[in-house]
């Protein structure tokens, strides 16, 4: 074999081996010696199992009057190197998979801690929006069943989140699994209680007063007069009153949420009643919706929830109307189809734009109800009384209907009484001009 031959050869399997046989070829260029090139194709061709190689070995050796012994000698010795360069490979080669493995594993350890941080992210957001109060309330509410009830006040605000234009309570039993919904009319007389007065004398904050009554505004006004930071504790606090029962938690949504929400579920199948039509380009209001089934997206849900003065009973109407469709937006929503192709969604929008004092962990407990819930069995009601620039409640018809519906005692006469005509609303430049 020729000296050019065998330098390619050589060449070829430091290429193809990439084990440490560099430092032998670099021994060989430096001292010119062509038994180191021989030791290096023995050893390659061995460690390879190139039996040709091997065998023209052999008979090279015999050729040239070699003796067996010590051909096998020489073999034995070969074996061995052999042996050991196949056992060095192997551990190479496991810890090459060693390698691989954990770069996996680093690489599913390092996205599951960036998930981890992006939920962790999300849920301080949720609870960090929620209003840190430092107003407490008396407690002189019923406790009855407490362990077997959920109450969450349901506050929807206007466009520029100053009053509560919705106030509702959801009371969830979770024994029978069922919900009832009960509204407030935002125009309902109040009085607030001498916490929330000396709270607000306190804080240098403008105390309501009509009629010659300290202390007295409309349901929504409370939202208003209380002040950034106490808005949501106030209302809650004030629904607690005039139901005379226990609200555990809030959540409040703003119209930019309530249409994104109304969205992110694919619009909500409503039958409208009758033709609706109002223009207040002072307030930005736009409503035109004709009556009939249709999908109501986020735009359009927020027309029929706004709409009142075209009702002859104005308000009340109005209240219904949310209420239907509220019962209807909760019926699509616990459809399970619904909830699993459109969970994402929800969590991101819950968490974009709702407010609330629930700690995520007791939503995640509570949430396993919302399967168990049969949205037809949704009861609906309104507080009774009697409308006029304000609508002045009926106690002890209140009373009756929050006994019956939340504690299960015998029902009322009657459980919804509608009013007329609310108006005379206290402004917000009012407000905010006499609170400096």
């Amino acid at each position: 074999m020729s000296e050019a031959v065998k330098f390619v050869i050589i060449n070829k399997l430091w290429m193809i081996c990439h084990e440490e046989k560099k430092e032998n070829f670099a021994g060989f260029r430096r001292n010119g010696r062509w038994e180191k090139t021989e030791q290096i194709i023995s050893i390659d061709a061995d460690a390879l199992c190139i039996p040709s190689m091997n065998r023209s070995r052999e008979e090279a050796a015999g050729q040239n009057g070699c003796g067996n012994s010590a051909m096998r000698k020489k073999r034995c010795g070969c074996t061995r190197m052999q042996r050991n360069h196949q056992k060095q490979m192997e551990m190479r080669r496991r810890r090459k998979r060693g390698e691989i493995i954990l770069c996996v594993l680093l690489v599913v350890i390092l996205a599951g801690a960036f998930g981890a941080a992006k939920l962790y992210a999300s849920l301080k957001l949720w609870e960090g929006k929620a209003e840190k109060s430092d107003f407490v309330a008396s407690a002189d509410v019923s406790s009855e069943a407490k362990d077997q009830l959920l109450n969450i006040a349901l506050l929807g605000t206007d466009g520029d989140g100053f009053r509560s234009d919705v106030n509702m309570v959801a009371s969830l039993n979770l024994t029978t699994k069922e919900v009832h919904l009960i509204s407030v009319p935002r125009d309902t007389r109040v009085v607030m209680t001498d916490d929330m007065i000396a709270y607000l004398e306190k804080n240098g904050r403008t105390v309501p007063q009509a009629n010659g009554v300290y202390g007295q505004c409309k349901l929504t006004e409370v939202h208003a007069y209380a002040g950034e930071g106490n808005r949501s504790t106030f209302s809650v606090a004030m629904l607690e009153n005039i139901l005379g029962i226990d609200i555990d938690y809030y959540v409040k949504v703003d119209l930019d949420a309530f249409k994104d929400i109304v969205d992110a579920v694919g619009g909500v199948e409503f039958d409208v009643q009758e033709r609706l039509y109002y223009s207040d380009p002072a307030q930005g209001l736009y409503i035109d919706l004709y009556p009939g089934p249709q999908l109501l997206d986020g735009e359009k849900a927020e027309m029929l929830v706004r709409f009142r003065e075209g009702y002859a009973q104005k308000d009340l109407k109005r209240i219904e109307v949310q209420q239907e469709f509220l019962k209807a937006f909760i019926s699509q929503v616990c459809s399970s189809d619904k909830i699993m192709s459109n969970l994402d969604s929800y969590i991101k929008i819950f968490m974009e734009k709702v407010e609330s004092d629930m700690p995520v962990a007791t939503a995640l407990k509570y949430a396993g109800y919302v399967k168990e819930i049969d949205p037809a069995s949704i009861t609906t009601d309104t507080i009774p009384g009697e409308g006029g620039a304000y609508f002045d409640m009926d106690e002890e018809g209140t009373k009756e209907l929050v006994d019956y519906r939340i504690y299960g005692k015998e029902p009322p006469a009657d459980t919804t009484v509608y009013g007329t005509e609310t108006d005379g609303l206290a402004d917000e430049e009012t407000i905010n001009q006499t609170n400096g």
